[in-house]
């Protein structure tokens, strides 16, 4: 499980080196509440938190030619918002202190963020779930053709010998039921962890 979304990231992160801004969408919305959890330890200003989840990604996007490759995805997404974060709170003794003075406690602090971010996705994956079950038999069976096992439209068509429009809008309505449930607005980039999951 963890390996196959180690796999996901890496290829989110080249294709945001290649130039591919839903890359970048993707992983700013996998990661914004986990980092948001994570800068709530040290400062209660949500406004500062988000200034540098937002400045970090814009890093990201305005270097992407020139930063590296990321063999762990979370850590480096993790290190380079603790960064920005300690300027951002340049007050913040607390937090240059933490970074500064303990390494241990930086490499325990990645480990509870990769638990946060983790736990968050589970959470979504949940809702999901429970969401996919209400829907009706045929658009639940449909969803779970295309976004969990992975057919095409051309695919699922010769498996239910349902027109392709046919297969084509109970999706979508299927779809439009499902962020209307969950209120979750990156819905396709969230049901392919289905299969992680």
């Amino acid at each position: 499980m963890s390996k196959d979304r180690d796999i996901l990231e890496i290829q989110l992160w080249e294709a945001l080196r290649s130039g591919e801004q839903a890359a970048l969408q993707q992983l700013y919305m996998s990661y914004y509440k986990g980092l948001l959890q994570y800068g709530l330890r040290y400062t209660d200003d949500r406004d500062t938190l988000k200034d540098s989840i937002n400045n970090t990604f814009l890093y990201f996007w305005e270097k992407r030619e020139s930063i590296g490759n990321a063999n762990h995805v979370g850590n480096y997404i993790f290190k380079s918002y603790q960064r920005q974060l300690v300027k951002d709170l340049n007050n913040t003794n607390k937090f240059e202190t933490l970074l500064e003075n303990n390494e241990d406690t930086d490499t325990v602090d990645v480990e509870e963020f990769q638990f946060i971010i983790r736990q968050e996705e589970n959470t979504r994956v949940n809702v999901l779930k429970n969401a996919i079950l209400q829907l009706p038999k045929r658009q639940r069976e449909l969803v779970l053709l295309r976004y969990y096992e992975g057919l095409s439209y051309d695919e699922i068509t010769l498996r239910t010998n349902l027109s392709k429009r046919a297969v084509y809008n109970q999706i979508h309505s299927a779809i439009n039921t499902l962020k209307k449930d969950t209120n979750l607005q990156n819905l396709k980039q969230i049901l392919p962890l289905l299969i992680l999951f």
